[in-house]
């Protein structure tokens, strides 16, 4: 029998808190439960050759390299080995005298005397036929009028009054010439003199190449080698061996020849790249004769003509990959400005991207990574934005995952 006067329970607050906690777990699970990361897409090649491969016109004799700054090296011919550089050792000369003796625009340096037995190597010098300028005992020349005449005529004689003057002996400058070698990457390259007139005295296209690039790189060497002529005071006014000064953009750097080195020349130019100017580098060694040395290096410039270029590898708006949602949206990244690089044909082009951590909803323009550009020696970095907004889940997505 039912008890009638007893009152029936009441379990509605205990259902609402059901259904409240139910409703909780909802809201959490449709409104803050975290949604998956975008997936991002890389879309640009990772590695594009920019046009048909071409080769300089590198000389079929001897050993040579060619590079271009921006592109580094263009082309090698011929063996690798060391082999005798006669006169471009003098490059090196001078990159020791002038960094232990650095000079700026309008110094002359320090006056060095010469001396009787500065006077008496002139005339060893001559007895065996090299290079040299007249000394006489008190003689009074600059730093800067030593470099000259070791230079610009390539006189072996200022280079052994130089070596003398910096480290106290011919030796001891060699050392100093090796040692610097050594520190620039040379390795390569053993100098048993400091004119090249020895034939122990050996190098290679490339190892030469670092040092015309370095030494060319001092605004007073820069300004010696490309000099037609200079006066030196007691010798009067002397020619540059080079001839290929001032003809197809050519503004230095060495020549040197002997009867075991041959006809060797390390040369800088300014070459023109469709309307804009860039510096070419390129040492060509064992020619049979110094004229064989310019003419091929002519013949290699010409070759340049109209292959090299600024070209436009990436454009404004252009896309570098693809974000996309589990809930749809698809969103490319963009870089937002044009990148023009130098360009060889054949050269390869290299692109990496690296991306930020990002969620979604994110507006258009912002930025979410980098994407770099390798070109030669030509590096970009550039922002990676998106092209639109990227929108967070909506609510129907959010139920279908609940």
């Amino acid at each position: 029998m039912y008890d009638l006067g007893r009152r029936p329970a009441n379990y509605t607050p205990f259902v609402l808190g059901i259904l409240s906690a139910v409703i909780v777990v909802v809201v959490v699970q449709l409104l803050l439960r975290g949604v998956p990361q975008p997936q991002v897409t890389v879309t640009f090649p990772a590695s594009s050759p920019l046009g048909e491969a071409r080769q300089p016109k590198l000389p079929e004799a001897g050993s040579s390299i060619v590079a271009v700054d921006g592109l580094g090296t263009l082309g090698t011919a011929g063996p690798v080995e060391p082999r005798p550089i006669a006169s471009i050792t003098k490059m090196m000369t001078a990159y020791v005298i002038l960094k232990s003796h650095p000079l700026q625009a309008g110094q002359s340096g320090p006056v060095i005397e010469l001396t009787a037995r500065d006077a008496q190597r002139w005339l060893e010098m001559l007895a065996q036929d090299q290079s040299s300028l007249p000394v006489t005992a008190g003689q009074r020349l600059t730093q800067l009028q030593l470099l000259q005449g070791l230079l610009v005529p390539s006189a072996n004689n200022y280079a052994e009054i130089l070596a003398n003057w910096d480290a106290g002996s011919v030796s001891a400058f060699v050392q100093k010439m090796n040692a610097e070698a050594q520190t620039l990457g040379m390795k390569d390259t053993r100098y048993a003199d400091t004119s090249g007139f020895s034939a122990a005295s050996v190098s290679t296209p490339a190892d030469q190449l670092i040092l015309a690039r370095a030494v060319m790189a001092d605004p007073i060497f820069a300004s010696i080698v490309r000099l037609e002529q200079v006066a030196i005071p007691g010798v009067g006014t002397v020619s540059a061996v080079n001839q290929l000064l001032g003809v197809d953009g050519v503004i230095g750097i060495k020549t040197g020849f002997t009867e075991q080195a041959g006809g060797n020349l390390a040369f800088a130019a300014k070459h023109d790249a469709a309307g804009a100017e860039v510096s070419v580098y390129g040492i060509v060694l064992g020619q049979e004769t110094r004229p064989e040395a310019f003419s091929v290096t002519r013949t290699l410039l010409a070759s340049l003509d109209g292959n090299l270029e600024f070209k436009r590898v990436m454009t404004s708006g252009q896309p570098i990959a693809t974000v996309e949602t589990d809930w749809g949206v698809s969103v490319d990244l963009i870089v937002n400005e044009d990148v023009q690089l130098l360009a060889w044909p054949g050269l390869v082009m290299t692109t990496t991207v690296e991306l930020d951590a990002f969620s979604a909803p994110k507006s258009a323009g912002d930025q979410v990574g980098w994407v770099n550009v390798v070109l030669g020696e030509q590096a970009r970095r550039l922002p990676l934005v998106l092209a639109k907004d990227l929108n967070g889940p909506g609510l129907p997505w959010r139920l279908r995952r609940f």
